[in-house]
């Protein structure tokens, strides 16, 4: 947790005991950040006590305090299917930058006989920058792979990077089997090392409009088109979405991660992973989150 987080939890901790902030405050923080900060914190004025989820696992969060809005099973470990793309192009974007063209491996007809793709040609040549965009808005694992590739000069290569910078990154709870989350071999998360992912994901500005584009078309240099829409079908619905990732899996079953914005201007990040009905589990926490919580 960053000092200034720690000091918030510590605020929140002497607003609960009713002792003066004065008292309670860490070494170094300055108190007049700590007091704005706490005064935008949210707080708990409604009376339910939980919400009917078939998800396995849950989490909302407050983007302004980092607050922790509701949680179900936050640190359990379990698949996350396409989630994994919040990882690995985070990871891509450290190593391949958008401007560089990248030529199709052969490995992407593996990818595009076990899942979604956008039928890349392998030998065709697409900018980096497009490879991005089809791998977050339809979840293309044809252009992760090669992404993945691009950048270690195979998936595997690509896979161990990124485990490594997982874990040098505090996601103590995540291990990749491979760059898209299809199902195989050891791999798992949790709802709390998912949304730092998607943080990471929705901070980066070349990153962060594919998060919520509902379509697009890239074409190759030696002009095959390639046109998708997204997988999100929250994406235009009364719920407004800044930012969003899906993934499912037989294992991982369904899994939604969104940033969105409340009545009143709140925004709020929230997970769902191993859901039955990825979408309406989303919707009943947010709306349990906005008639339970009071923003100043």
């Amino acid at each position: 947790m960053i000092p200034i987080l720690q000091g918030v939890a510590t605020v929140i901790g002497c607003m609960i005991l009713q002792q003066p902030i004065s008292t309670c405050l860490p070494a170094g923080l300055a108190p007049e950040q700590l007091q704005q900060t706490a005064q935008r914190i949210p707080t708990k004025t409604g009376n339910a006590v939980d919400v009917d989820l078939t998800a396995g696992s849950a989490l909302v969060w407050d983007i302004t305090t980092d607050t922790i809005l509701y949680e179900r099973n936050a640190d359990t470990e379990r698949p996350i299917a396409s989630l994994n793309k919040l990882l690995s192009t985070v990871v891509a974007r450290s190593l391949v930058p958008p401007s560089q063209i990248v030529t199709i491996p052969p490995e992407v007809k593996k990818a595009q006989s076990e899942g979604v793709g956008i039928k890349l040609i392998p030998g065709e040549h697409i900018s980096a920058a497009d490879l991005y965009e089809a791998s977050l808005i339809p979840s293309a694992n044809d252009a992760m792979v090669s992404l993945a590739v691009a950048a270690k000069g195979s998936e595997a290569a690509f896979v161990e990077y990124s485990n490594t910078y997982a874990a040098s990154h505090g996601l103590f709870h995540t291990l990749q089997a491979n760059s898209t989350g299809l199902q195989e071999g050891i791999q798992h998360s949790t709802a709390r090392d998912v949304q730092h992912m998607l943080m990471n994901a929705y901070n980066d500005p070349f990153l962060r409009p594919f998060l919520s584009q509902q379509k697009g078309e890239i074409i190759s240099l030696e002009g095959n088109k390639h046109t998708f829409v997204t997988t999100d079908k929250l994406l235009g619905t009364y719920l407004p979405i800044l930012a969003a990732k899906t993934g499912y899996t037989l294992a991982a079953k369904e899994n939604l991660a969104i940033i969105t914005t409340g009545p009143n201007g709140q925004k709020i990040g929230a997970v769902i992973l191993g859901s039955d009905d990825r979408f309406q589990d989303m919707k009943t926490v947010v709306e349990y989150v906005y008639r339970n919580y009071t923003w100043p």
